[in-house]
């Protein structure tokens, strides 16, 4: 049996088949680390997780990683886990609220704002406003996971992520990558990749047992989300690495 060590993972409705894998895989064993993106970040960089899918725009910046896995976690057209909801026509857009533990980073929005919506709002990560904060009209909010997928829309206008970006970029929206510490052995690499071969070959019986489970949820992973780590999506992340042009959060939300 082949043990895998520490691996850190967010999840969510996306990566049902990567758990499902991991956990159930013949002939394989790991220590799971459920983790929000972020924190996936910090377990690589402590040491205290030896593989790690990460949002891509930190993937680039981490060092003695390599990314690992024929697999990652990308969209090529609608994405149904990521929107941008807001009240009033994007120019007259003041603030985008975000969760910056996210795979929805403010590299990503940033390019979106820059070459796509041509508006240059401030990016608010939702963890600095206060408890009792309500979005103004102005303000646009990023809608992520889980809860984009079952919620209903709530406000005027409806932005999904993984459409926008193909429209600005003409390429899949990479959402986040494996990466390994490099002392991660071959036979441990290969183990873990058919341990998500597993996951993605079985995502069904992966539904049958998640409590994220919607009756769509089928169709969101099997036709939406795209598990494949090709040239294309390669490409399209060292895009993002030369071109990630971010819009400055700012610091107190006030």
């Amino acid at each position: 049996m082949a043990i895998l060590r520490r691996i850190a993972l967010t999840s969510y409705l996306d990566t049902v088949p990567f758990v499902y894998g991991i956990k159930h895989a013949p002939e394989c064993r790991a220590e799971l680390l459920l983790s929000s993106p972020a924190r996936s970040v910090e377990l690589i960089e402590q040491g205290a997780a030896d593989i790690a899918l990460v949002p891509t725009a930190a993937a680039d910046r981490l060092r003695g990683v390599r990314i690992l896995s024929e697999y990652c976690l990308s969209s090529s057209e609608r994405l149904a886990t990521a929107r941008m909801e807001c009240d009033v026509p994007l120019q007259q857009i003041e603030q985008i609220i975000y969760d910056a533990e996210w795979f929805i980073t403010s590299e990503i929005l940033g390019r979106l704002c820059t070459h796509l919506w041509r508006i240059a709002p401030k990016l608010i990560d939702r963890s600095e406003l206060p408890a009792e904060w309500q979005p103004a009209p102005t303000d646009a909010e990023i809608i992520c996971g889980t809860e984009a997928f079952t919620s209903a829309r709530r406000r005027r206008y409806e932005f999904d992520l993984g459409e926008e970006w193909r429209r600005s970029t003409h390429s899949p929206l990479v959402l986040g990558v494996w990466i390994a510490r490099a002392d991660v052995t071959p036979e441990e690499s290969d183990a873990f990749e058919r341990a998500l071969t597993f996951g993605i070959e079985h995502t069904w019986e992966a539904l049958t047992k998640s409590e994220l489970a919607t009756p769509e949820s089928y169709t969101q992973l099997t036709e939406r989300i795209d598990y494949l780590f090709d040239q294309e999506k390669d490409k399209a992340l060292r895009k993002l690495w030369r071109e990630g042009v971010k819009v400055a959060p700012r610091a107190n939300p006030g």
